[in-house]
């Protein structure tokens, strides 16, 4: 049976089974038209005291784009494996396309409609260490740039070693760069904890994105991390 969207943002219904999936909500323009595309779902479910992704992906074809719809309340450790096994697949499916994409969902509250952001070519690290560690043992690969490491936890946000108050972060890192990267190019590297919730990823990673200084430039390996493996993530 064909799935239908109806779509009541911030709440997609999914027709076949009626179950009720909480987007996102972010005041961010977005892609908001994509064509041949396959949907993915992830549900927010509790299984004891456990919070877990239900996830549905029965009629996705390789030869599409793949979009994400995910409940806007699960946290990273729920959803990101399954993640990084839907790209694997998407990408090297025995159909699998050139210029098809991933892409999470969300509702743009400025125009009212669903939109889009691709995330294609992002890999998951999920080994819990952070970036400055995986940057020294990998040295030459960055010596080019001017290195930022910044680190999202559910109560606070880093650049480096400064902890950033509520709406600050993308000012500061403006303020930061033009100051501190000498007329080098610039790569962010972002980490991530692991109980951070789906609303607040997509919400950094979108305000990451809107950057548009063509000298400043996104690592596409992000840090998915368990704070009780890494002492120095400014969890508290």
């Amino acid at each position: 049976m064909k799935k239908l969207l109806y779509i009541l943002i911030p709440i997609i219904l999914l027709s076949c089974n009626k179950k009720e999936l909480k987007i996102p909500v972010l005041a961010v323009k977005g892609i908001q038209e994509l064509q041949d595309h396959s949907q993915i779902w992830m549900f927010f479910e509790v299984n004891n005291t456990d919070t877990i992704a239900k996830v549905n992906r029965k009629n996705t074809i390789s030869s599409t784009h793949w979009i994400y719809n995910i409940d806007r309340k699960l946290p990273l450790k729920a959803i990101i494996p399954s993640i990084s096994k839907f790209q694997y697949k998407h990408a090297n499916g025995i159909h699998a396309k050139e210029g098809r994409f991933d892409y999470f969902s969300y509702a743009d509250t400025i125009s009212d409609k669903l939109s889009f952001v691709k995330f294609d070519g992002v890999v998951f690290k999920q080994d819990s260490i952070l970036s400055k560690t995986y940057i020294k043992k990998n040295s030459d690969n960055y010596l080019n740039y001017y290195n930022i490491n910044l680190t999202f936890n559910p109560k606070n946000t880093w650049i480096n070693d400064a902890k950033m108050e509520d709406g600050e972060l993308i000012t500061t890192l403006l303020e930061f760069i033009d100051f501190s990267s000498e007329g080098n190019k610039t790569m962010l590297h972002l980490n991530f904890n692991q109980d951070l919730l789906y609303q607040d990823y997509l919400y950094y990673l979108t305000q990451i994105k809107s950057i548009t200084n063509p000298g400043v430039l996104i690592n596409n390996l992000e840090f998915i991390f368990d704070p009780a493996k890494v002492p120095d993530c400014g969890c508290d």
